[in-house]
């Protein structure tokens, strides 16, 4: 699982920022809007596998599957403002809300990512 749960994860992050940078970019030209919805879709699509991935490891390793570790929780609050920036491009809401919820989730990916070194918990390391 270590070859597969971790690089899915990672992928996610780098999706939503680059879902963000699209999201920006289409403020501009308009040919980056579909590629920001497409990116953002895949974006949420390997949260979920870094999720899913993640619990069959915990099951795994510590014989449950969610464990409420603060980095478990801060990647379920960022799958859920993925899939809520993926549904405002697919409903065509306007561009403001779709970069505000783009905003929330790189914050979110940074808060994620740094979870390990600030709060103790399964994912820590410190």
């Amino acid at each position: 699982m270590l070859y597969i749960h971790p690089p899915l994860a990672i992928m996610g992050y780098v999706l939503v920022v680059l879902a963000f940078l699209s999201t920006w970019l289409s403020r501009w030209e308009k040919p980056w809007a579909k590629r920001a919805e497409l990116l953002a879709l895949y974006a949420w699509l390997f949260t979920f596998l870094g999720l899913v991935s993640g619990m069959i490891w915990a099951q795994l390793a510590w014989g449950r599957f969610w464990g409420w570790d603060p980095k478990e929780t801060a990647t379920l609050v960022l799958f859920i403002a993925v899939f809520l920036r993926w549904w405002a491009g697919a409903e065509r809401k306007n561009m403001r809300t779709r970069l505000y919820l783009s905003v929330l989730c790189v914050l979110l990916v940074a808060v994620a990512a740094s979870s390990s070194w600030i709060v103790r918990g399964l994912h820590s390391y410190i």
